[in-house]
């Protein structure tokens, strides 16, 4: 059996070809071309290497020729100066092109597994807490629009070629060495900064009628270094949360979507077992690195909670790290094997880093 990857280079990609192939599976590897991030995969000589566009159809249909599975990672998190079209044609667009793929080599696939987030469900105004997968998909947001534009493009494709798939939503994705960058003073700056994009952000909700809350933020921590441990609550006290994954979980996430009997037709969040509440992640920052620690009053709470509940029922998923395993892998390094670092310039855990 051989699985297509794309986004192999990635976060989660180059984690999950090495789960393939310890689990003896074939692995076909796909990569933009020129990613200066292929380096990650030189590791392991039996893995073929294929380069494609999501864009070139000519490419994807030779990358799918002879698989059985197809693993879909690959995705662009953040617009910046792309436009709106392409990044569009990258996330949504690029799903249509492999399944046209798919069907062009015969159709006969085991399982097409479409990685999607919970960025479909509008993260900056949550619908529910916890969220589970039947909560309203309306993103409101170039992200996440795209990614349920190609959940459903998944679903119709899959209706009408008899193609067996899954899909799974991931949490906030965590490599291990970029969890002590969260619970920061520096790091919820540069996310309260967000507010300057305007609606070109995916917490574009959260801000709406909070016009102040960078500025309530730049007063209360003033005083402490960028690298002090911070922590988030509302006005009742209540610490904000986060739902979050480490990336081990999620590639194990992946592999149970795909071998699963249970996965099929089936969505799934991919989280860790519990939320972690600012309080708490404040606190393991403060203690591992001994550093101050401070929690800053916010006009509102927020909580972005996902229900794992459906995946561990059908995909018998059970997450192995929470954010203080994730921070005490950080300290011991990679010298152990446990992970392949992400060496990623987007996604939430690589906005700030202590300089």
């Amino acid at each position: 059996m051989r699985v297509l990857v794309t986004g192999a280079s990635g976060r989660v990609g180059a984690n999950m070809v090495r789960r393939l192939l310890a689990e003896g599976y074939g692995v076909r590897a796909m990569v933009m071309p020129g990613d200066p991030h292929a380096g990650k995969l030189d590791r392991f000589a039996e893995v073929q290497i294929v380069e494609a566009d999501l864009a070139d159809q000519a490419a994807i249909d030779s990358a799918c020729k002879d698989v059985s599975h197809v693993v879909h990672l690959a995705a662009q998190l953040v617009r910046g100066a792309t436009p709106v079209d392409r990044f569009f044609d990258v996330n949504a667009f690029g799903t249509l092109r492999l399944l046209e793929g798919v069907v062009h080599a015969g159709g006969d696939i085991e399982r097409f597994v479409l990685v999607s987030s919970d960025g479909t469900y509008r993260p900056g105004a949550p619908p529910a807490v916890p969220l589970t997968e039947s909560a309203p998909q309306e993103p409101a947001d170039y992200y996440g629009t795209a990614k349920l534009l190609g959940e459903i493009i998944l679903r119709n494709h899959a209706a009408q070629f008899d193609l067996p798939f899954s899909i799974v939503r991931f949490a906030t994705v965590v490599s291990p060495e970029e969890a002590p960058n969260i619970f920061r003073a520096g790091f919820w700056r540069s996310i309260l900064q967000w507010q300057s994009m305007g609606k070109d952000s995916h917490l574009w909700p959260l801000f709406e009628n909070q016009p102040d809350l960078a500025k309530l933020y730049e007063a209360a921590v003033r005083d402490v270094p960028a690298d002090a441990a911070v922590g988030l609550t509302g006005p009742d006290g209540a610490p904000w949360t986060l739902s979050m994954v480490d990336v081990r979980d999620a590639v194990q996430g992946v592999y149970r979507a795909m071998t699963a009997p249970g996965a099929l037709g089936h969505a799934f969040n991919i989280a860790a077992a519990e939320p972690t509440s600012h309080a708490e992640g404040a606190s393991v920052v403060s203690k591992a690195f001994g550093v101050p620690k401070r929690m800053v009053e916010m006009p509102m709470t927020f909580r972005l909670e996902l229900s794992i509940a459906a995946a561990r029922q059908r995909l018998d998923y059970e997450p192995r790290y929470d954010y203080r395993t994730m921070v005490e892998s950080a300290r011991r390094g990679v010298s152990g094997g446990e992970f392949i670092p992400a060496e990623a310039e987007s996604g939430v855990a690589s906005t700030w880093r202590d300089a």
